[in-house]
């Protein structure tokens, strides 16, 4: 019985994984800088609580690649990188639209994960570290990041 070469199909896969990922990324930045006629923006706390799950998730899905050595190399783990990375700027940004007495203790940690992220195009940036990190200190920054919006008021407008 012939063999499917699998390499094609993976590099397709991940074709439309980073495709489907750029085209939410334009779709956000669209809504965003197209409203000229809306004259503020409400932000909810339950979005920035959806975007900390979202990063559970994508998190959670990149230490499972990670941990399969035949999927290490998979160009799908940038991807997913790069998706984190994307949260974690869109979380930065809703957040600066609360009062700044209630966001000083969140921001730091958003900070530091942003600065960590923003390397996920860094071949050095998937070593054997990196899924330790996924299973030690990320989740516990999560966990804080998210206690932290729990406090924050229902919503706020620019």
């Amino acid at each position: 019985m012939a063999e499917l070469n699998s390499e094609p199909l993976q590099f397709a896969a991940a074709v439309s994984a980073i495709t489907l990922i750029s085209g939410r990324k334009l779709s956000r930045n669209f809504a965003y800088y197209r409203s000229e006629k809306i004259p503020a923006e409400m932000v909810f706390r339950n979005e920035l609580l959806l975007l900390c799950h979202r990063i559970r998730m994508e998190m959670f899905g990149m230490h499972n690649l990670m941990e399969n050595p035949e999927k290490r190399c998979s160009p799908f783990l940038v991807a997913v990188a790069g998706e984190i990375n994307d949260c974690f700027e869109e979380l930065h940004r809703k957040l600066l639209f609360f009062d700044t007495s209630v966001i000083t203790e969140i921001i730091p940690e958003i900070d530091s994960q942003r600065s960590f992220w923003k390397h996920y195009t860094d071949e050095l940036f998937y070593s054997e570290n990196l899924n330790l990190i996924l299973e030690t200190r990320l989740p516990d920054a999560i966990k804080e990041i998210e206690s932290g919006i729990r406090k924050l008021p229902v919503s706020a407008q620019c």
